[in-house]
């Protein structure tokens, strides 16, 4: 009896006529894989093509002219089979991500932000984002059908980005708007540096000597700014020594799950002959798709402020990081390859599925797009 789950629906390895028709059966649901109902479990499956010894007939059933591989990637000319049939013609993967979303709403995974027990000061930013560009992301599952898989949920099988990827675009974003600005005037650098370190807690790199690292960085974007940096570091934190200080920031992040998802092509052509062999297939989250961004920010580092200084440094904070997230979804992108132009929004939602809310100084307000945002946190400054 085998008991591992890829073994015992290993696609035919030998009997090449076989092997195409599992592969059918595989993409479609039908034959020996009806019981794997999971969509992901059976793209999954179609790794076990890479062990076919040889190479499949054609539609023609003329024998040694197709790859398996490639066959389960997408199937042979105008007949899609494999991955881009189940993204594509047969279009029951958008609708398998459907029923895991209205999983993870069921249990309260992707679900809006309860803001009662937060103590005074701290505030709830959550908005619904459409993609103006498609996004791409590394996928971290070890062996794929094809090279470039999106990055997904483990456990529901959803494209998401991920609370530290969110933190680690906007923590860049913050410091392309308002740091390297800053780089030639020490003083405005070393504070600004301050107040994003705690927002976001010790930098990369901290302490450790790295030679590339965020703190690396920093020090040689504004080398007069370092010791300035460390002396408000020092100051906040009563005297301790700089190297021993490692602090969580007040923001925290939630994930965005996806409601989409695309295969997308690049075909490398020769510079010579001017024509293209190998194919590079992505997993995407297309333009269109549909998600979810939240921001919960605590101001513990402020609490120990009277009334009025306390609203003045949290009104403080919220404008940089509604800043740093307009840009960051408008201008400079939170994808991989984000340099070209991808993983963008569409500058308008549904107000009525938007938040903001500040304890105790600002009860929840509704905004259809950054410029009604903004208006929000201007008049919270009065």
């Amino acid at each position: 009896m085998i008991y591992d789950f890829y073994a015992f629906f290993q696609i035919e390895r030998n009997k090449l006529t076989k092997s195409k028709e599992e592969i059918n059966q595989l993409t479609k649901g039908s034959g020996r894989y009806s019981e794997v109902r999971d969509l992901l479990s059976r793209v999954l499956l179609l790794t076990t093509a890479y062990a076919v010894k040889g190479k499949l007939p054609n539609r023609r059933k003329r024998p040694n002219r197709i790859d398996p591989d490639v066959y389960a990637k997408v199937g042979e000319g105008e007949d899609s089979m494999g991955l881009k049939a189940l993204i594509h013609s047969y279009g029951i993967y958008n609708d398998y991500l459907q029923d895991r979303l209205s999983e993870l709403n069921f249990l309260g995974i992707n679900s809006p932000i309860n803001s009662s027990p937060l103590p005074r000061g701290s505030w709830v930013l959550e908005f619904p984002i459409t993609l103006k560009k498609p996004f791409i992301s590394k996928g971290d599952i070890p062996f794929y059908i094809i090279e470039n898989p999106i990055r997904k949920d483990r456990v529901f099988g959803v494209p998401f980005i991920s609370a530290m990827a969110w933190k680690g675009n906007l923590r860049w974003t913050l410091m392309k708007v308002f740091l390297e600005p800053a780089a030639k005037d020490p003083d405005k650098f070393a504070w600004i540096r301050f107040r994003h370190t705690l927002l976001f807690g010790t930098e990369r790199g901290w302490g450790e000597g790295e030679a590339e690292s965020w703190t690396k960085y920093l020090d040689y974007l504004s080398p007069n700014a370092k010791e300035r940096y460390r002396n408000l570091l020092e100051e906040k934190f009563k005297g301790r020594d700089v190297k021993n200080i490692h602090m969580r920031g007040m923001l925290y992040f939630y994930p965005t799950f996806w409601d989409k998802i695309d295969l997308m092509v690049i075909n490398p052509h020769n510079r010579r002959t001017k024509t293209g062999k190998n194919p590079v297939y992505f997993e995407v989250v297309p333009a269109g798709a549909k998600g979810f961004f939240r921001l919960v920010y605590v101001p513990f580092y402020w609490f120990e402020l009277p009334e009025n200084e306390l609203k003045k440094e949290v009104i403080e904070d919220l404008k940089a990081v509604v800043v740093g997230v307009r840009e960051m979804m408008l201008t400079y992108g939170f994808s991989a390859k984000k340099s070209s132009g991808f993983g963008v929004i569409k500058d308008k939602w549904n107000k009525s599925e938007s938040r903001l809310e500040v304890k105790g100084f600002c009860d929840v307000r509704s905004f259809g797009n950054f410029k009604e945002l903004e208006a929000i946190v201007k008049s919270l400054e009065g």
